[in-house]
C-alpha cells in the first residue's frame, strides 16, 4: 500500500506545494486507487501532478 498526502494545512517544510485548511489523501492499493479528501478547492490536482500522480 501507498500513502501520498496531497494537501494539508502545512506547507513550511515544502514550499513547491500548496496547502490549505483540510486534508486530502491518494491511497494506492494491488488493485485500488482511492483519493479522500476534505479540501476546500481543486489544489489536490495541482499537487498530484507535481507528485505524477494520475
Amino acid at each position: 500500500m501507498k500513502l501520498h498526502v496531497l494537501v494539508d494545512n502545512n506547507t513550511i517544510i515544502d514550499r513547491y506545494f500548496l496547502g490549505e485548511p483540510g486534508v486530502s489523501y491518494y491511497i494506492e492499493t494491488d488493485n485500488k486507487k482511492i483519493i479522500f479528501d476534505f479540501g476546500y478547492s481543486d489544489i489536490f490536482k495541482k499537487n498530484a501532478r507535481k507528485m505524477n500522480i494520475d
